[in-house]
């Protein structure tokens, strides 16, 4: 039976509609999965039709055995504006994704997979939050959860997500990071298949902190953390020099990273994932996967964007709930 994937809408001022679009339809994956659209049916269609997609998905409906192309419309008497940041596109974007959460929650979506959305929209409409990982945490009402993004070379999961620079040291602790190597570990066990994951954690500083000379947090931090991640079964190495690290990196070596914030383990991965990177939410009960770029307000309505990491985030929500099936 082919899994049921909801898929938000994300802003619809951004390219998410149409990457949406282009991906459901890639002969690559057309016939794999059964589609759920969550958001205004006036805005998939016109942007089928600004694509030319052949579109004819049946509206409020849930018999996917006459469309494998379901619409889930949500209520939003307006156009996309594109480009533009707006508080009741930010709105829109939180309600399709709540509306695919309790999809999944309830058992009648397999996984859900995020379109891009504006971290500065939805904080106008009164979300404050510092993108789907924040926001899917308090939905869910669970903190152990860990932002980690996926290619067919590389596996990084982030102690911060979205931190500011001048905050990342205060935020990280040797509690943080044990809780980001638990969550990495089992994730790794139970969704990708691997019994005896390896794990690479990144220093914070330059050069690792140089025997302190340099920053002191891996002394007194990282170094702790990863002796009691060991003690607790867990195969954690470092921590390394991020730019040594990445220069010389095998992907047959280790299984994932842990890196201390974003830009330290973005920046690689982005360069090495040939625009097929996945976001996975890891440590939550249900599947969510999006693409590893943003909303992209610069080309949308240009209908020129690069479809193949929405792609890749569906191929990666059928893997794990495949996965997740056999071992119940």
């Amino acid at each position: 039976m082919k899994p049921i994937i909801s898929f938000t809408i994300g802003d619809v001022n951004g390219i998410g509609p149409e990457v949406v679009l282009k991906a459901i339809t890639d002969q690559e994956i057309a016939d794999k999965f059964n589609a759920l659209l969550i958001g205004p049916e006036h805005i998939w269609k016109s942007t089928a039709n600004k694509l030319k997609i052949k579109f004819n998905p049946e509206v409020n409906g849930t018999n996917f055995k006459k469309n494998n192309i379901i619409i889930k419309d949500v209520y939003y008497p307006y156009k996309s504006e594109y480009g533009k940041i707006s508080e009741k596109a930010g709105d829109l974007s939180v309600i399709s994704i709540l509306q695919a959460l309790d999809l999944c929650l309830i058992g009648f979506s397999d996984a859900m997979v995020t379109a891009p959305i504006s971290k500065e929209a939805i904080n106008k409409a009164k979300y404050f939050y510092d993108g789907h990982t924040g926001l899917l945490a308090a939905l869910t009402k669970n903190k152990k959860i860990c932002m980690m993004l996926v290619s067919q070379k590389m596996r990084v999961g982030l102690v911060t997500t979205h931190t500011p620079i001048n905050n990342i040291s205060k935020q990280i602790s040797k509690k943080l990071i044990i809780e980001k190597l638990e969550i990495i570990n089992n994730s790794l066990i139970k969704d990708f298949g691997i019994q005896k994951p390896n794990i690479a954690v990144l220093g914070l500083n330059p050069h690792s902190g140089d025997g302190g000379v340099l920053g002191n947090e891996e002394k007194k931090i990282i170094i702790p953390a990863i002796n009691s991640a060991n003690k607790m079964g867990i195969q954690a190495i470092g921590p390394f020099a991020s730019d040594a690290f990445f220069a010389r990196y095998n992907p047959d070596n280790y299984d994932a990273i842990l890196a201390m914030y974003h830009d330290q383990g973005l920046i690689p991965f982005k360069m090495t994932d040939n625009n097929r990177g996945v976001n996975f939410t890891a440590g939550l009960k249900i599947i969510r996967t999006s693409p590893d770029h943003g909303t992209g307000f610069d080309i949308a309505g240009k209908f020129i964007a690069n479809h193949k990491s929405m792609v890749e985030a569906i191929k990666l929500a059928i893997f794990l709930n495949k996965k997740r099936k056999k071992i119940k």
